[in-house]
């Protein structure tokens, strides 16, 4: 028996995975690392916080991973609550802007909270 219902409606904030994938990380030093790619990552994951969006959640695969991403094509997952499109295609560009992505790939996917485990009157 199927269930009717409408097109699915898009909520005030969008549900919003970003895949993260170390791409050219693996062809640098530690010190380039540690002075330069990490700060410049945490400025830039920490300047999300000031564009509306809600970090709900992190996945991090290195538990029974290492090295490249493999079939998967990520390392991490990102999940939050953005408030529109605009700030999901201007926190993927920040990885560009600041020249990150010579060494992570990033690619958001826009959803909505599954409707059977959170409701959203």
């Amino acid at each position: 028996m199927a269930i009717e219902h409408g097109a699915p409606q898009i909520p005030p904030m969008l549900r919003v995975m970003i895949q993260f994938e170390s791409t050219g990380w693996f062809d640098t030093t530690g010190e380039e690392k540690t002075q330069h790619i990490l700060p410049k990552l945490n400025e830039v994951l920490t300047g999300w916080k000031d564009n509306g969006s809600k970090l709900i959640g992190t996945l991090d695969r290195d538990i029974l991973t290492a090295g490249h991403a493999g079939s998967a094509g990520y390392h991490a997952v990102f999940l939050y609550d953005v408030p529109d499109l605009q700030t999901v295609t201007n926190m993927t560009h920040s990885f560009r802007a600041t020249g990150l992505d010579r060494y992570f790939r990033l690619e958001a996917v826009l959803g909505r909270p599954f409707f059977l485990l959170e409701k959203t009157d």
